[in-house]
């Protein structure tokens, strides 16, 4: 019984009750029973009271370790509930009581738990800051079996990081280690070997050897089989329907798909949802069931506006405390105006001697004035000058490519970091998503949209739009020429599958790139196979 409610649980937070028994020396033993058994049995039966106790243990805990412990307990609640952004708020007050601890396991727990929220709202960059801080805080653990255990841990989220960069095969081997770390500690959970082989298995799926794939998902599903239905198992349901779509077993991958949508429907998941709607998706679209493409694709759109919400809502958070602390600062400022006042007055004599110095330094900023605007003045020029000749030349519009100068907006290394981001946005299939956005594009490259509209204006030539427009059509153009079978879809399907809310957005992007309509163009195509 007890297992099944583990099941239940976020992999990291099954790992702090695994190694529950090495703190019990620690704790309370009436504290640990309520613990216990809030997380385990009344979360199962009663959120709402579960979340109560949660915050009951919290008010009356008198140390910074009773506090953080009953914090993090409210946190697994409201992220198994599909809370993310309260669960990030706890989590994130939770840290603050064990920063300066000497509590290494209980730390690098919480690391590790933000690590993994802050990953599933594509925060990549504060999530690998807090992989980083988990893996200095276990090193400074004595024991080396619970060192393992959360090394094991830590390899199995670098792995999650390279798959959201679809580094599979780096993602493999940290896959490997966690095995191996596993073992070393004598931690034989099968759980936890069912969720390594899951990982394992969607790897090989996107590095396209299907069999292995295959085996990796029947090992773990061998494992869950007689346990109840749990995110886990969700996954691997949705990845074995994958690897039955890829392969053109229809029968099976319905059959998986279905359990997995089943799992879905009754969870308050919403990463998991958003990946079964994806295989849903998949298989109606290779059995041109358009109906029900529609209708799931409104599902996945739903989940998805919550996960740009959730995501929206704490990067909103996180700002307007910045602004806050900001606020204070000043406050404090303000408060050191006469010590301000007496080191301007002994700052005095040394202002008084550098003052040649500076009137020197003001004719040369002067002179950089100067030149300034005459570049300024030539730049524009050139500008011009190419406008004119690129017109006369083709009878086009041409939108002026800007070269980096000192007029540029950021340094060039910048500009180098976004341009490699959005490469490999291009490389993916993020941009048929149909809720697709500035701000969701700016988050995913860890920019704002002042940055990546520059970059896309000056670099690719078009606004945000019309870039991402591109981009779909290109893609089914490419699929239309590499696999025969789309030339026999409707519009609306092709629509669909590029990411365009209507057939008629679709037909209008379409027409404005390739100028030709879509069904001219598919007319084209059909016409060349029969010559």
């Amino acid at each position: 019984m007890l297992i099944k409610k583990l099941l239940r649980l976020p992999l990291y937070f099954v790992l702090f009750l695994i190694l529950s028994e090495n703190l019990n020396a620690q704790n309370p033993e009436s504290y640990n029973k309520t613990y216990n058994k809030t997380y385990l049995e009344t979360s199962q039966k009663n959120f709402k009271k579960a979340l109560l106790v949660a915050d009951s243990l919290y008010i009356n805990s008198e140390t910074p370790k009773f506090k953080a412990k009953s914090l993090m307990l409210s946190a697994t609640l409201l992220q198994q509930y599909g809370d993310d952004k309260k669960s990030l708020e706890y989590a994130l007050t939770a840290e603050q009581y064990v920063a300066n601890s000497e509590d290494y396991v209980l730390q690098s727990k919480i690391y590790g738990f933000l690590s993994s929220q802050y990953r599933s709202l594509g925060l990549f960059s504060q999530s690998k800051n807090y992989v980083i801080k988990s893996e200095y805080a276990i090193k400074k653990i004595d024991n080396i079996l619970i060192t393992n255990n959360l090394l094991a841990f830590v390899m199995l989220e670098k792995a999650y990081y390279e798959i959201k960069f679809k580094n599979y095969k780096k993602a493999l081997n940290f896959i490997y280690k966690s095995d191996s770390l596993f073992n070393a500690s004598g931690n034989k959970k099968l759980f936890l070997i069912a969720n390594n082989r899951q990982v394992e298995g969607l790897c090989y799926d996107r590095l396209g050897n299907y069999n292995k794939s295959l085996t990796c998902y029947r090992a773990a599903e061998s494992i869950l089989e007689l346990m109840p239905d749990n995110y886990l198992k969700g996954l691997v349901f949705s990845g074995i329907a994958q690897v039955y779509i890829e392969t053109k077993n229809l029968k099976k991958a319905k059959l998986y798909f279905k359990r997995a949508e089943s799992i879905a429907e009754k969870s308050n998941h919403l990463s998991l949802k958003n990946e079964i709607y994806d295989t849903s998706q998949k298989y109606y679209f290779a059995t041109k069931n358009i109906e029900k493409l529609a209708e799931v694709k409104i599902k996945q759109d739903s989940t998805r506006e919550k996960i740009s919400h959730n995501i929206l809502a704490f990067i909103d958070k996180q700002y307007n405390e910045s602004q806050q602390k900001n606020t204070d600062d000043e406050k404090k400022s303000t408060t050191n105006t006469l010590l301000l006042i007496l080191l301007i007055i002994l700052f005095t004599i040394s202002t008084i001697v550098r003052f040649l110095d500076n009137r020197k330094q003001k004719a040369h900023v002067k002179n950089l004035e100067q030149n300034f605007y005459q570049a300024q003045e030539k730049h524009r020029e050139y500008i011009n000058l190419k406008e004119s000749i690129q017109k006369n030349n083709d009878n086009t519009e041409v939108i002026p490519v800007l070269e980096y100068d000192q007029f540029s907006m950021m340094t060039p290394a910048t500009e180098k970091k976004l341009l490699a981001k959005l490469e490999k946005f291009e490389n993916s299939i993020l941009f048929t998503r149909n809720s697709i956005s500035l701000p969701y594009l700016a988050t995913y490259c860890d920019t704002n949209t002042k940055y990546l509209s520059y970059i896309i204006n000056n670099f690719k030539h078009k606004d945000f739009n019309n870039y991402i427009n591109e981009l779909r059509i290109n893609y089914i153009i490419g699929k239309l020429k590499s696999d025969s079978k789309y030339q026999k879809y409707k519009i609306a399907s092709l629509a669909a599958e590029a990411g365009f809310s209507s057939q008629s957005k679709f037909a209008t992007a379409f027409k404005k790139i390739t100028n030709t309509s879509p069904s001219h163009y598919l007319q084209t195509l059909k016409d060349k196979k029969n010559d």
